[in-house]
Formats: C-alpha cells, sequence, structure tokens
C-alpha cells in the first residue's frame, strides 16, 4: 500500500476508494512513485510544487468555506513563483510547471477527463487552481492535497537524510572499515535507488575514474600543454540545464543521466544539444552492451528511414550502466582514493539539497 492509500483509508475510511480514485489523487500517485521505488520522474517537484502554492492560497484565502473563488482575482505570478521556491527542494525550480508542464502532463494522463488543474490569465498573469478538481460531492480534498505533497517531501527528506548521514559516517570509518564503505557506495547502484542519489553517486564514481588522467592540447605543436581530465556537474538534478548533467574538460565531453531505455528520451536529450555526442549514464544493471542493443533495437523500430536514424545513434558517444559503474568504484580503490570519494559526496549532497 503506498502512503497516499494509507493517508486516504485513515481520514476517509468507508468513503476512501471514492476519494482515492478522484483524478487529482490518482495524479499524486503517478507522481510521487519515486519515494519508495525507481520512477521515470525525477522528485516531480516542479509539478506538485505548482499546485501546491495554489491549493495553499485557496485555503489560505478562505475558499474552502463560503468565499466564491470565481470572484477571485487570481494569485499573482511573481507571489506563487517565489512560494515555489522557498518551499524544500525548491529553491531552483523554474516557472515551466505553472506555465504548461503540470497541465500538460495531467491531460496526458487524464484525456478524457477535459479538465486541467491550473488556470491562468496571461495579461494579468494571475493563476487560479480548477476548483472541480477539489470537490466531489460534499468531499473537498484541498487540505488533502497539501498534506500528502508535505508527506511526500517528508520522506524525500528522510531519504535524504539517511544517505547523507551515512556517508558521514563511512567517511569517518572507511579507513578502519573499507569493506564496509566499499558495500554502502555498492548498495547505492541499483536501480531503485533515488534519483538524485542515483546522480550523484555516478558523478562522483566517473569524476574519480577519470581522476590522474591527461592530455596533451594546444594552440600549436610549440605550445602543447598536459592538462587533467576534469569532470564538472553542471547543476542540481530539477536544474533546467538543457541535457546536460556533467560536462569534461578539455575535451567539452557531455554527460546525461538517465532512468529509461527509451529511445524517445534519447533522441529528445540528442535534440536538445544539436546532435553533438553525448554519454548516456543509465540506471540499469544490464551491462553497457546490452543497453545499446536494447535502444538500437527500438530505433530501428521507431524510424525506420536509415537516415534519420542514423543522425541519432551517430551521437551515442558510450553507454555507461551500473556495471561499468561499479568497475569505476573499484578502480578508485585501487587509487587509493575511496576517502576522496566520500568526501566528494558529501560535498555533492551538500550542493544538491542547498545545505551549509
Amino acid at each position: 500500500m503506498n502512503f497516499i492509500q494509507q493517508y486516504v483509508n485513515e481520514t476517509y475510511g468507508p468513503r476512501a476508494s471514492e476519494v482515492y480514485e478522484m483524478p487529482l489523487i490518482q495524479y499524486l500517485v503517478k507522481k510521487t512513485g519515486s519515494v519508495k521505488a525507481s520512477s521515470k520522474a525525477r522528485g516531480s517537484f516542479a509539478n506538485l510544487y505548482a499546485l501546491y502554492v495554489l491549493i495553499e492560497d485557496y485555503v489560505d484565502k478562505g475558499f474552502m468555506e463560503k468565499k466564491k473563488y470565481a470572484d477571485y482575482e487570481g494569485m499573482m505570478f511573481s507571489d506563487a513563483f517565489k512560494r515555489q521556491r522557498e518551499l524544500p527542494f525548491g529553491e531552483k525550480l523554474q516557472n515551466h510547471a505553472l506555465n504548461s508542464r503540470c497541465n500538460d502532463e495531467f491531460r496526458k494522463f487524464f484525456t478524457s477527463l477535459g479538465e486541467v488543474p491550473i488556470t491562468r490569465n496571461l495579461e494579468t498573469k494571475r493563476y487560479w487552481i480548477n476548483e472541480k478538481l477539489l470537490k466531489k460531492d460534499e468531499l473537498h480534498i484541498a487540505k488533502d492535497v497539501l498534506a500528502i505533497i508535505d508527506r511526500y517531501v517528508e520522506l524525500k527528506l528522510e531519504n535524504f537524510n539517511t544517505f547523507f548521514d551515512a556517508c558521514v559516517q563511512h567517511k569517518e570509518n572507511y579507513k578502519t572499515d573499507p569493506a564496509t564503505s566499499h558495500d554502502f557506495i555498492v548498495g547505492l547502484l541499483n536501480p531503485m535507488v533515488d534519483a538524485r542519489i542515483f546522480e550523484i553517486v555516478s558523478f562522483c564514481l566517473t569524476k574519480f575514474f577519470y581522476d590522474g588522467k591527461t592530455l596533451i592540447v594546444g594552440e600549436s605543436k610549440d605550445t602543447l600543454t598536459e592538462v587533467p581530465v576534469t569532470l564538472y556537474k553542471t547543476g542540481r538534478t530539477n536544474a533546467n540545464d538543457g541535457g546536460i548533467d556533467f560536462i569534461m574538460k578539455p575535451l567539452g565531453r557531455i554527460f546525461q543521466v538517465t532512468e529509461v531505455l527509451d529511445f524517445k528520451k534519447y533522441f529528445l536529450d540528442i535534440a536538445k544539444v544539436n546532435y553533438f555526442p553525448v554519454t548516456f549514464v543509465v540506471k540499469t544493471e544490464l551491462k553497457p552492451e546490452e543497453a545499446t542493443e536494447r535502444i538500437m533495437e527500438q530505433a530501428n523500430i521507431l524510424y525506420p528511414d536509415e537516415s534519420v536514424r542514423v543522425k541519432y545513434t551517430a551521437c551515442f558517444e558510450e553507454i555507461i550502466t551500473i556495471p561499468t559503474l561499479k568497475d569505476y568504484l573499484e578502480t578508485t580503490i585501487k587509487k587509493d582514493k575511496l576517502g576522496d570519494l566520500l568526501d566528494e559526496l558529501i560535498l555533492q549532497c551538500k550542493v544538491e539539497y542547498n545545505l551549509e
């Protein structure tokens, strides 16, 4: 039983199934699946917070009682956007969810419903929640939606705090018990791990795999210089990074982390960077050659035109999967860099979760 169903059962008793099937509750179910299992979505905070701030405004201004919401001038965009960024994990969110993405995704899930959760006036820059989705007969779920999203955030924070505390603990103890620290990192390399944590771990392992490698570069033969190969993380997992998660200097090599083996997803990521070669880090236990084979099988089916297909498949510089990352860990340990790796994990956690 998921945490939403448990909440609805405890709150509504004999009417729980009726509430649970309401479209807005079902949307929350779809968007919060990453709490305990792998999800194609990441934290999903953008769309959830777009709903949250408008429903919070609806509740705070007394529209659950007798005031007519139809007469309300709407929440100002600047206020809604500011409130999103005040919420946990929300400090780097963009405006896309409020403006279109939440509605687009909701419409995709509930095509026949003919309703979307957010309405707006482009001229006045005012926003409203769709009150129809909050009510069914005498039932009103506005406060329930807020409570469910609050609980989702709590669960996400619990997952992170457990991970962060473990990283700190292993940093303190890895010299006396390196095998346990090794097993801890290996345990993070599985398809069920939280998307943010997987991206952090895969970055750190890839960075230290290339640590110590160098290239000879220069503008001419007379100015050649040996420079280190360095991997940089371009932003947080919620950042609007244009499909670039890591970038390697001095090669300018692009890395993109993904959780799926869906060629359409790769197609979009490649188009974002204008057909520049991309190295994909995929959260799968398949070996790289097996993952590549599956991706190419999909490409052959979806894009029978060889010229189009080759244009995209030529952009796959490398596929890195969980077995590759495990090999990177072994290489890092052989370099005697386990302590540095744990330091980097802690640092990236602080950046990702905006910790001092």
